[in-house]
């Protein structure tokens, strides 16, 4: 340590006054600090940090992402299997599952998941132990806790508070990173082994792993050309025979639980299936280039091409240097590959999250470079600096810049906040002038204050942290008013873990269905009308309401549930037992039903908002329908006319046969009621009631009183 101060101290002096003295004062205060105390101070406060903005968030936001991990590993621990509801779960992950159910799983649920929140914070933090020490191998102890600190400041790490595979893969793509390094480097039996133990363990927790294999090739490749020689890829075969063995396991292993070869992929079959244009893969890759440079400054790559350039000339003397600078160019150029034609097809805007592993390796390099002495000839990083900012003067910004982009890039959260603020704001102009700033400044500043970009750029990291975790909290502080009310677990205690069914009806707010089977451990089926899909691989099926109200499975056998959750619009014969409301969403609520069997519906309503909004068609379906009258009061807004249909057929106005239809003055109102006529046998048949409005108009009254 001592050393690798007095050397650091030389360095610094490179940097000139002010900057050299105040660099070596560090350098003074950290010899009398244990390097182990530091990390774990850092992993600490970092960890501390991430847990702090996290209590903010109550219920998964990420829809349906965090409920199939989270769902995943609770089945995981309490029966075994890595599946939803029981039902066929392609592969999605195995090592996250297994960490989010050792506290999804417990049977206080709600306690699990506030303490996954700091388990998480703890496991993406330590991150910065493979940076760390992977550093420490290439620069002196201060530039290697710089790059530890950039690491644990990006935004991407306000991911622990949400259940994502991210905060699993982090660290571990980190550590697959550095053993491949290590395996170029001293390519002996043991390192290559860590290496091949390090690619499936990244594998299992997250099969975008794939990558490290055409980035083994293209590090083996650049590795030699910086050594110029070829001798040490041939002492890589057991590297090549161990992943080999690898993927013919995972193969076989696969293909053993039925299905086409496509399965090899688990959840991700569809990324092999699709067919990429070669234009929009291209336009995606140069995207999310320029928002990897804007995620990390845009000098640290500046500096990786300086570095670089060198050990291409001849001049990089480190071979764990030279191994560093191999992984990291190819592990950069195919992250974009790979991230970028896969959204040009999947994703149709930033999947910045998927590229967070490519951030620890420029925070390295920008790291390597400070302790090379920041040797900045001007042609050279004139050239460099320009080619950085082309990327990211080249985004459309204002198309990548929205809501709806935000789950998947929160470095973009600072910028969708001053837009929300000021919806004229020239973002073009603080984007392409702020990277036009940084690129001009890591040409022109004088030696003595380089060092002062790196400690600008933790601070805009750590800001832009902060407002990403708070917008995650408001998010989905707003998702559990809209979708589960201020019982996140409602319906377990009402049903005392009796089996019990939702019904989907095709809303728009489809993630209120994952919501709550995940809270909720009684709800086992997810039953569609005909023509609803809740998207994602929940296990569901379509089910059947004949005439008399009975519900049908596909076989025709009955639904065999005493309980079920639908949407107030809905009626069963039955009890309703507990509802929710649901603000802002598209009905009027929730019930929870206890059924009287056999499961039958009773009248279902459809075409009326919350607030009572008919502006088109309002409909009322009456099952296992004999006596009875349907009765409706309604209110104009505007002027219009409305008409009665009864099983489809249009009814003359009472008293009134000559005229088909009614007229309305806003705020005139109307009410009438309409005898029961079954369409068929009674009670085995419907009836229909409907409102056909040319204009907007409100009902207060719209329901079927039976006799």
């Amino acid at each position: 340590m001592i050393q690798a101060v007095q050397e650091l101290r030389t360095r610094s002096a490179r940097f000139g006054p002010p900057v050299g003295s105040l660099v070596g004062a560090v350098a003074s205060a950290l010899v009398r600090v244990p390097a182990w105390a530091l990390l774990t101070l850092l992993v600490g406060l970092s960890t501390a940090l991430r847990f702090w903005a996290s209590r903010g968030i109550p219920v998964p936001w990420i829809a349906p992402d965090e409920m199939i991990y989270g769902m995943l590993g609770q089945n995981l621990y309490r029966a075994g299997r890595l599946a939803i509801l029981d039902g066929p779960t392609a592969f999605y992950s195995l090592v996250y599952p297994a960490l989010t159910g050792s506290l999804l799983g417990l049977d206080d649920l709600e306690r699990g998941y506030a303490l996954l929140k700091g388990l998480q914070a703890l496991v993406m933090s330590l991150a910065a132990v493979p940076v760390y020490l992977w550093g420490r191998s290439l620069m002196s102890h201060p530039w290697a806790l710089l790059a530890t600190a950039l690491t644990l400041a990006i935004p991407g790490l306000a991911y622990s508070g949400l259940v994502m595979s991210e905060v699993a893969f982090y660290p571990v793509s980190v550590l697959a990173f550095w053993a491949l390094a290590r395996a170029l480097s001293r390519p002996t039996l043991g390192s290559q082994t860590v290496f091949v133990l390090a690619f499936t363990l990244a594998a299992a927790t997250r099969l975008q792993a794939v990558v490290l294999l055409p980035i083994l090739a293209t590090a083996v490749v650049l590795k030699a050309a910086f050594d110029r020689r070829l001798a040490g890829t041939i002492l890589l075969w057991p590297t090549f025979a161990g992943l080999g063995l690898v993927s013919f396991a995972w193969t076989a292993w696969r293909l053993a639980q039925g299905g086409p070869w496509n399965q090899v992929l688990g959840a991700y079959a569809a990324a092999g299936n699709s067919s990429y244009g070669i234009t929009d893969a291209l336009e995606y890759i140069a995207y999310h280039a320029g928002d990897l440079l804007l995620m990390t400054g845009l000098f640290p790559a500046c500096a990786l091409a300086l570095v670089a350039i060198d050990a291409a000339l001849g001049r990089e003397g480190s071979e764990p240097a030279r191994a560093f600078l191999a992984v990291s160019i190819s592990s950069t150029i195919w992250l974009l590959v790979q991230v970028g034609t896969f959204a040009s097809r999947h994703v149709d805007r930033l999947a910045e999250r998927n590229l967070l592993p490519a951030a620890p390796l420029l925070f390295l390099a920008l790291g390597l470079f400070l302790d090379r002495g920041a040797a900045r000839p001007h042609l050279r990083t004139s050239v460099v600096a320009v080619a950085a900012a082309i990327p990211v003067l080249s985004l459309p910004v204002k198309n990548l810049i929205n809501e709806g982009a935000l789950p998947d890039a929160f470095s973009l959260v600072p910028f969708f906040r001053l837009l929300e603020r000021d919806p004229g704001a020239n973002i073009e102009v603080i984007v392409f002038g702020g990277a036009t700033l940084v690129a001009a400044l890591f040409v022109l500043l004088p030696p003595r204050f380089v060092v002062i970009l790196p400690v600008a750029l933790l601070a805009a990291l750590a800001a832009t942290s902060y407002a990403a975790g708070r917008y995650v909290a408001e998010q989905a502080t707003r998702q559990r008013t809209q979708l589960v009310g201020p019982i996140r677990r409602w319906i377990d205690p009402a049903v005392v873990g009796r089996p019990t069914a939702y019904l989907y009806d095709g809303d728009f707010f489809w993630n209120e269905v994952w919501e709550t089977v995940f809270w909720n451990r009684a709800v086992r089926s997810v039953y569609d009308l005909p023509g609803k899909h809740v998207p994602g691989p929940l296990p569901q099926s379509t089910i059947g309401v004949r005439g008399d109200g009975r519900v049908v499975l596909r076989d025709g056998r009955a639904a065999p549930e005493r309980y079920v959750v639908a949407s107030a619009t809905f009626h069963f014969v039955g009890r309703p037992i507990w509802s929710i409301a649901t603000p802002g969403t598209e009905q009027a609520g929730l019930l929870l039903w206890r059924l009287r069997p056999p499961f039958r519906m009773s009248t279902a309503q459809s075409g009326i908002r919350p607030n009572g909004e008919i502006r088109q068609d309002g409909r009322l379906v009456v099952y296992g329908c004999s006596r009875g009258t349907f009765h409706v009061t309604v209110v104009a807004v505007e002027p219009l006319r409305f008409e009665l249909h009864r099983n489809g057929r249009l009814l003359s106005i009472i008293n009134r046969p000559p005229y088909k239809f009614v007229r309305l003055r806003p705020g005139q109102a109307w009410s009438g009621s309409v005898p029961a006529r079954p369409s068929g046998a009674p009670r085995r048949s419907t009836c229909t009631f409907e409102v056909l409005t040319s204009n907007l108009m409100y009902a207060t009254r719209f329901e079927f009183a039976r006799r």
